[in-house]
């Protein structure tokens, strides 16, 4: 039995270690765009420098040769042909499988708003090469906008903040956290991330951009035409399914 597994987060690797006690025998290859196992949680922790890219690793350091598992990292997905059952990725590697399983999870969601999707110092926050570009990009950055006060806009303020960012949240609900908390519990984590210098700007959202001649975010304009000046902007709006590659399948 061939057993294919599309994406190496939380999901793709229990899956894949329930698979290996079920059938010993069946070959197990697991397809991933990240090039390293890490704990999506974690990447604060990266953005902070109290972890390496190595100790956001939550699998065992030999998980894939006790469990004889192919890993193949950094292979994007460009097609899923179901008749021929065969994964096609974007460098040409083919992998063919009985039984596929896709847990490729979510991608950050930028919103059509200015330059937002083109800008090169715009990021989302869902993986590990994210992190690592947020991360390259804060070394020259001082001034930081995030949209959206959700668990991973904080997360990332967190670990901007440990680094001594000037940072500027905007939320377009009342309140920080507005799915998790309500407003007494999130006046009091907001009440936290101001002692520690954070801005919020409630009640607002993103209406436009102001780029330099490299094209990078200078200002985010907010509905109410407030200016935010910026060196970084990180979108934390939200997440849409990771499905780039299966729309024909």
């Amino acid at each position: 039995m061939e057993y294919v597994i599309l994406g190496a987060g939380a999901a793709g690797i229990t899956a894949a270690r329930i698979i290996r006690k079920a059938d010993s025998q069946g070959n197990i290859t697991m397809l991933s765009t990240d090039t390293q196992v890490h704990s999506r949680c974690m990447l604060h922790k990266f953005l902070s420098h109290e972890r390496t890219a190595e100790g956001l690793n939550f699998a065992e350091t030999d998980f894939f040769e006790k469990n004889r598992i192919t890993q193949a990292a950094g292979q994007r997905v460009e097609k899923l042909d179901t008749e021929k059952k065969q994964v096609i990725c974007d460098k040409g590697f083919v992998c063919s499988y009985d039984k596929l399983l896709i847990a490729t999870g979510a991608e950050s969601f930028i919103p059509p708003v200015g330059a937002l999707r083109t800008a090169p110092n715009v990021f989302g926050l869902r993986h590990l090469s994210d992190a690592k570009a947020i991360d390259k990009c804060a070394e020259n950055a001082q001034k930081v906008v995030i949209i959206g006060s959700g668990l991973v806009g904080l997360d990332a303020a967190y670990g901007l903040l440990e680094q001594k960012k000037d940072i500027v949240i905007v939320e377009m609900a009342d309140r920080i956290l507005p799915i998790q908390l309500d407003e007494t519990g999130a006046a009091q984590y907001q009440k936290l991330f101001e002692q520690a210098g954070c801005q919020f700007r409630l009640g607002r959202r993103g209406a436009d951009t102001v780029c330099n001649d490299a094209g990078e975010v200078t200002h985010v304009v907010l509905d109410d035409g407030e200016k935010l000046s910026c060196d970084l902007v990180i979108v934390a709006a939200g997440v849409r399914s990771a499905v780039a590659g299966f729309e024909d399948s």
